[in-house]
């Protein structure tokens, strides 16, 4: 290419040397039109030249990563420790350093980095107790990741999350101090609602006898069940 470049570059200098010197007009005219495809063929090779020499762009083979927030887990409890258990396949196989945890008082925040393309994230912002931030540490396992939150106090947690703490509360029936039975029967309800099937069969039974005694004049009613 830069030979071909080189002499058609000496033509066309030749060719100017000429047409500054031709006098007849006919050769002029000649020697101009030879010129201009000329000055064309080098400007075609000046183009080559420079696309030749730009490097190739290298593609892009990293795609993008996304992060998606991990809601499910499982929970149990030591009397030092709170430990949340997050299912993640083949998580074992990642490095150290792409498992992230950090603790503060009230909260808690993991995240395991390019796990099968993705980013896994846990952040709970409000956590049901305090818990302590040094003692507090995560330990990666086969297939699952379990944070292990020290307890600043040594008591049982009702829940992980402080809504779920608050959910729990207002569930639970308000006793009636000046009406003990209503607030006995408030319980109760509230025992059949969230009971299983076990628990279900025995108020019944228990709300059957109640009425067999009534029924007799022997007392033990059991008023509200009905409702249930």
């Amino acid at each position: 290419m830069t030979n071909k470049f080189e002499e058609v570059a000496k033509d066309v200098a030749e060719l100017r040397t000429l047409l500054a010197s031709a006098t007849r007009k006919r050769v002029q005219d000649i020697l101009s039109d030879e010129l201009r495809k000329m000055e064309a063929e080098v400007t075609r090779l000046q183009e080559e030249a420079v696309n030749n020499c730009e490097p190739s762009k290298p593609k892009d083979t990293t795609g993008k990563i996304y992060t998606v927030k991990i809601r499910n887990y499982s929970w149990d409890e030591s009397d030092r420790f709170v430990k949340l258990y997050i299912s993640l396949k083949n998580v074992q196989s990642l490095e150290k350093e792409k498992i992230v945890s950090s603790f503060d008082t009230k909260s808690v925040q993991m995240t395991v980095n390019e796990l099968d393309g993705k980013n896994h994230q846990l952040i709970i912002a409000n956590l049901a107790g305090n818990i302590n931030t040094d003692s507090s540490y995560h330990k990666v396992k086969t297939d699952m990741v379990v944070l292990f939150l020290a307890k600043f106090e040594q008591k049982k947690w009702a829940a992980v999350t402080g809504e779920d703490l608050q959910s729990q509360e207002a569930r639970k029936p308000k006793l009636n101090s000046e009406d003990p039975n209503a607030g006995m029967m408030d319980l109760m309800k509230q025992m059949y609602l969230d009971g299983d099937d076990k628990m279900k069969q025995m108020l019944n039974k228990t709300w059957y006898e109640s009425q067999q005694k009534t029924l007799r004049g022997e007392g033990g009613s059991m008023p509200g069940l009905d409702d249930i």
